[in-house]
Formats: C-alpha cells, sequence, structure tokens
C-alpha cells in the first residue's frame, strides 16, 4: 500500500509539472504573438496622420475613387457636381501631400482608409456639420 501511495504520489507530482510547463508555455507563446504583430511603419503614421486631416466628404470620395469611378461616377453617387469633386479632391491632394489619384488611394489604403474590398456604393454620405449645408459646392 505505501508503494501505490508514492506512485500516486509522484503521477500527481508529474502532472503539477506538466500544468506548470503548459501554463509557461502558453505565456510565451503569447508574448511570441504579441512580439511578431508589426507596428505601423513611419510611412504608415505618416499617411494616417495626413489623412487625419480629410473631411468626412473627402474621406468619403476618396473610398469612392479607390473603386475606379471616374469623377462623373462619384458626383452621381453622391449627387454633387463633377466640379465639386474635382473641388474635393484638390483638397484631398493638398492635405495629404499627393499630386494624383494613385497616389491618394495608395495612400488610402495605407492608412488603412480604404479597403479594396469594399464594393460600390458601400460609402454612406457624410452627416452634415453643424450649422453648415451637407454640400455646399453642390449648387
Amino acid at each position: 500500500m505505501a508503494a501505490l501511495v508514492k506512485v500516486v504520489a509522484n503521477v500527481y507530482k508529474a502532472l503539477g509539472e506538466a500544468q506548470d510547463a503548459l501554463e509557461v508555455q502558453g505565456q510565451l507563446i503569447k508574448d511570441l504573438r504579441a512580439a511578431a504583430r508589426p507596428s505601423p511603419s513611419e510611412g504608415v503614421r505618416a499617411a494616417r496622420a495626413a489623412l487625419d486631416l480629410l473631411t468626412a466628404r473627402e474621406r468619403q470620395i476618396l473610398v469612392l475613387i479607390s473603386q475606379g469611378n471616374s469623377n462623373r461616377s462619384v458626383a452621381r453617387a453622391l449627387g454633387i457636381s463633377e466640379k465639386t469633386v474635382k473641388n474635393h479632391l484638390s483638397a484631398l491632394f493638398t492635405k495629404a501631400g499627393v499630386s494624383d489619384r494613385t497616389q491618394a488611394v495608395v495612400l488610402g489604403i495605407r492608412s488603412g482608409i480604404v479597403s479594396l474590398d469594399e464594393p460600390f456604393g458601400d460609402a454612406p454620405p457624410p452627416a452634415p456639420r453643424a450649422g453648415l449645408p451637407a454640400d455646399s459646392g453642390s449648387r
């Protein structure tokens, strides 16, 4: 009987050590995963900072042009004139520090504003700001 008690005690001890080893292994895996997550690069942080300056309408237009829409298609989708779209694009380019649509879209993708999975028409119109008409350039 004493030998059986000793065997059971050894089994419990081994199980406790195995449990401790599993907990350490779990923590190690968790730490490795956290270390493997890429932190935003300087370029991504700069892109986000530049695009933080955009208005809701400019962001909406950025999403629509990223889907390959022309100025005319964007204007129709938003119920504004092509000239207003061009004005918004000009402001967007200036704020983002880019010179064309392609650069703006690349910046939008890098910053996370633009997703290549968004189908046309999913960008909801921005809410009007207090005291301002929804889109003053569409008249």
